[in-house]
């Protein structure tokens, strides 16, 4: 039987743990050159204090190390992750993957991480140019990704290593999400891409036998939906559909009065500083109502402006100011369609997907 704290299903499904939000690229698709708070980093003793409570009151499923920045940038990664591991509570690290060696990831697997996400997002050369990742050559992030891979091909570890793509068939409609940015607008090109990672990571390796059902797996993905792909039991291939979550809020749009979003319910997060955010797609803190060192998860997720919120999102209202935002658009056409979306999507489409139990974000774009 569920349980709930209000109207709050417990345990939400993630906290997003913000440990930096310093990062060494600035993708395009990515709203780090707009982000108007300061860079930091979590202090140590804030980390454990929130760590302590996740493991305390087990108001979370998961903790993801990431909202805005690179977490392999902050300096005690692995003392957090050991740290939360010690509590049982389930951690999750998404990374850019370019400063990841033998090393790091030994460190990281052993503290007992239980996932790590290597956002690749740009499959090749031409759209690894969107990174922003200064003095980077592809071929040589390319053989540092693999490189991690391979090594999780061999390995007996309990973490599980998935590697995000993206896809930009959006491009390609009547209402396009982000027209500057084309990825893999195609399922051809999608499937091109998969193929040719595929081949990279699993040519001479101990699961080269897979390959044959790999490649049927690819054959059956769309450029229009998420799609996952086994290469073994502890790497999969994972494709979202980017969205315009870079560029969303670059002018005042039409806003919305009526949509649903899981916010808060599925996720919400905690900025390197301690301050709360409704979810993880607010990468300047716009919905920030108080500071973790003033209030508990607990304290937080009871208080009324947050069950209010949820309360009248279950009643497919927007009531936030950076909701209504969020969920409209630059014209009333586009607004009314964001809104019908965000109701099929979330109610709908979302509850059957098949990536439903992995790492999502509404918007798209992550490190």
């Amino acid at each position: 039987m569920a349980e709930f704290m209000g109207h709050i299903r417990v345990p939400v499904g993630r906290l997003h743990m913000e440990l930096t939000n310093i990062c060494n690229f600035s993708c395009e698709f990515c709203p780090d050159s707009r982000m108007t708070r300061p860079r930091g980093i979590m202090p140590m003793e804030l980390a454990k204090s929130i760590l302590d409570d996740v493991g305390r009151t087990k108001l979370c499923r998961l903790v993801l190390f990431h909202v805005m920045g690179e977490p392999t940038l902050y300096p005690h990664l692995t003392e957090v992750v050991a740290y939360a591991s010690n509590r049982g509570i389930r951690t999750c690290l998404t990374t850019n993957g370019s400063r990841l060696d033998g090393k790091l990831l030994d460190e990281i697997i052993h503290a007992g991480a239980g996932q790590i996400i290597i956002s690749l997002q740009t499959p090749e050369e031409d759209t690894f140019a969107l990174r922003g990742a200064r003095g980077v050559r592809f071929e040589d992030y390319a053989a540092r990704i693999v490189s991690v891979v391979k090594s999780f091909l061999t390995g007996d570890e309990k973490t599980t290593l998935t590697l995000s793509f993206l896809s930009s068939p959006l491009r390609r409609l009547i209402i396009p999400v982000y027209r500057e940015v084309s990825i893999a607008d195609t399922s051809a090109d999608l499937k091109g891409h998969l193929t040719a990672w595929a081949k990279r990571i699993l040519e001479g390796s101990v699961s080269e036998r897979r390959y044959d059902d790999v490649l049927k797996q690819i054959s059956r993905t769309k450029s229009y939906r998420e799609n996952l792909v086994r290469l073994s039991e502890r790497v999969t291939f994972q494709t979202r559909i980017l969205g315009d979550w870079a560029i969303h809020f670059d002018v005042r749009n039409v806003n919305a009065h009526f949509g649903y979003c899981p916010a808060i319910q599925d996720n919400f997060g905690i900025l390197y500083n301690g301050d709360y955010v409704f979810c993880c797609t607010d990468y300047d803190g716009k919905t920030t109502t108080c500071n973790y060192r003033d209030a508990s998860l607990r304290e937080y997720l009871s208080s009324e402006m947050v069950q209010g919120l949820v309360r009248e999102f279950n009643r497919l209202r927007v009531t936030h100011p950076h909701c209504k935002q969020c969920l409209g658009d630059r014209t009333i056409l586009n607004a009314t369609v964001r809104q019908i979306g965000s109701v099929a999507y979330f109610k709908l489409f979302r509850k059957n997907a098949t990536s439903a139990s992995a790492y999502e974000m509404s918007q798209g774009g992550a490190s």
